[in-house]
């Protein structure tokens, strides 16, 4: 089936062009000239991935995805956002913490964004099965965190952080492998980030015990009864 992606860029040319490489690679393609537009596009009919300007008339990235994270607990879909100046690592968290997916300059070679493209489709495709470890239950591919019959609402790293330490229940998780796994990257800039999504995730589970802080290393999961 042919993935739809959503380009979202107020500049037509710059727009049309970045459709025009990701058509030619076989994706369904749409354009949006506006954070207003794209939101619009998007409550009638959700992409699988959208390619997302930082900068627009409009809004900016971070109230876009904060609009479409509004009455839900993450975007159910993979977003990366396009950028020509605010590249800094400091813009690069803030989307990357409001819920996008990736972070790439214009400019960029076209295979790397093709490769980045098919790479965040098949993460969502191939992400990994539903565990279940005591009365908790997380189901990456879907979105999904339960504690016993209470939904928990994580955001999307959080809970593909809280996923991975429940497969890895009892065993040590460094915090450089969840930022290469769950962030995709080695920057110490994400330790913050790394660090909030502890935290919200403590304060859904509301009992501290399912999570322990392994003191310099990372972190482990614990089975609470």
């Amino acid at each position: 089936m042919t993935a739809k992606l959503l380009v979202v860029d107020d500049e037509p040319r710059t727009a049309e062009l970045t459709a025009e490489l990701l058509r030619r690679a076989g994706y369904a393609v749409e354009v949006a000239a506006s954070g207003t537009e794209a939101l619009e596009r998007i409550r009638a009919a959700s992409p699988d991935l959208m390619l997302l300007d930082y900068d627009m008339p409009d809004m900016e990235a971070p109230e876009v995805l904060d609009t479409l994270r509004s009455g839900g607990a993450r975007i159910p879909f993979p977003v990366i956002i396009l950028t020509g100046a605010r590249h800094s690592p400091g813009d690069q968290v803030l989307g990357l913490e409001r819920g996008a997916t990736d972070y790439i300059v214009k400019g960029t070679d076209r295979q790397v964004v093709l490769a980045r493209v098919h790479g965040a489709l098949r993460e969502r495709a191939s992400a990994p099965a539903a565990v279940t470890r005591g009365r908790l239950h997380v189901d990456g591919s879907r979105g999904i965190a339960r504690l016993g019959e209470r939904t928990l609402k994580l955001e999307r790293r959080p809970l593909l952080m809280l996923q991975l330490l429940a497969n890895r229940s009892g065993d040590v998780v460094s915090r450089a492998e969840l930022l290469e796994v769950v962030w995709g990257s080695s920057y110490k800039g994400f330790e913050h980030s790394l660090e909030q999504a502890v935290h919200q995730i403590r304060r859904e589970l509301r009992e501290p015990g399912w999570i322990e802080t392994v003191r310099g290393i990372g972190y482990r999961f614990v089975i609470q009864p």
